[in-house]
């Protein structure tokens, strides 16, 4: 395999309570916890979620307070939900067949959010253009079963690609804002 593209450092922490305890959680922790298999995913789901936070509340949020909705159920996405939110064992992780017309396309599924508390629901979806076509492509090509070497060297350098990407991003351009009145499309 080629060598590792190197991921840039972020010193961006998520606080959240457990039980009252705040836990200021880091994308390298989240990196401990998952591997670097979809560290695209990875960083994207931290990310959204050091974002979205704190525009729910002020102050943390008690990781039981949190539920989180995606139309993209990526491995790394939902690793990241997981370590901040615990949703997925709490059961408040739910995997969504629709998302807004236009909402991108991921490898599957569609790049859309929902992170919830208090009864406050923030949607997002990500920017256009912000996982390229290339790295759709190659993923399905993977998740399809292809044995070419070359295809999976590629798919192992777009990923970190995406996470570098994802990590330099601003969030303010990265997470676009859904109003609640935007079209649901179903998909398969």
């Amino acid at each position: 395999m080629a060598e590792k593209l190197p991921l840039p450092a972020l010193a961006e922490t998520v606080t959240v309570l457990d039980h009252g305890v705040p836990l200021a959680l880091t994308l390298e922790a989240c990196r401990l916890y998952h591997g670097e298999d979809s560290i695209g995913g990875l960083a994207l789901g931290f990310r959204l979620l050091a974002w979205a936070l704190p525009r729910l509340s002020a102050a943390p949020l008690e990781r039981g307070e949190i539920a989180f909705a995606t139309a993209f159920p990526g491995p790394g996405l939902t690793d990241a939900v997981e370590m901040v939110t615990r949703a997925r064992s709490r059961g408040m992780l739910t995997v969504l067949n629709c998302a807004p017309a236009g909402a991108p396309e991921g490898v599957y599924g569609r790049m859309y959010f929902e992170v919830s508390a208090r009864g406050q629901v923030l949607r997002v979806m990500l920017a256009q253009g912000a996982v390229s076509e290339a790295f759709v492509r190659t993923g399905r090509l993977v998740k399809a079963g292809s044995l070419e070497l070359a295809v999976h060297v590629r798919w192992e350098r777009l990923k970190r690609e995406l996470a570098q990407a994802v990590i330099a991003a601003d969030p303010e351009k990265l997470f676009v804002p859904v109003p609640e009145t935007c079209a649901i499309e179903r998909f398969p």
